[in-house]
């Protein structure tokens, strides 16, 4: 097992104007009701090398932290208690990017995740479940 950990810094080439150097967050963005969200992503092997897979995963994380500076940032709460992401220098971040290889799949990689052309739902069934509760 190979563990590697790389540095990623944002981009340049955008030519965006340097983040403020504090975004204050509104009570609404501190709200975060304990959910779970099952998102699977269904991806064919890659025909590029790994080496280039990772090289392209790099350099797309590279992109994404100088178009939405604020994933570098730093979470701060000031005298007032008001919490924003701090984004002057000594507050952003390094951002790791951990990759791990294996010379056996990991738990799970062995099933077959291709696209299917039976339909994952029976017809007529359910897609989002409610449940109500009513207080009394």
């Amino acid at each position: 097992m190979t563990i590697e950990t790389y540095t990623i810094y944002p981009t340049k080439k955008y030519n965006r104007p340097p983040p403020p150097s504090r975004i204050v967050l509104h009570g609404l963005d501190l709200l975060s009701p304990p959910i779970h969200i099952l998102n699977h992503r269904f991806y064919r092997p890659p025909t590029d090398s790994i080496t280039n897979v990772i090289d392209k995963l790099k350099s797309s994380l590279a992109d994404a932290l100088e178009l939405y500076p604020p994933v570098a940032g730093t979470v701060r709460t000031d005298e007032n208690d008001e919490v924003y992401i701090a984004l002057d220098a000594e507050n952003i971040s390094d951002i790791q990017f951990l990759v791990e290889m294996r010379d056996t799949p990991f738990v799970g990689d062995s099933e077959d995740l291709s696209p299917r052309t039976v339909v994952l739902l029976p017809p007529l069934s359910s897609t989002l479940a409610v449940k109500v509760t009513r207080v009394m």
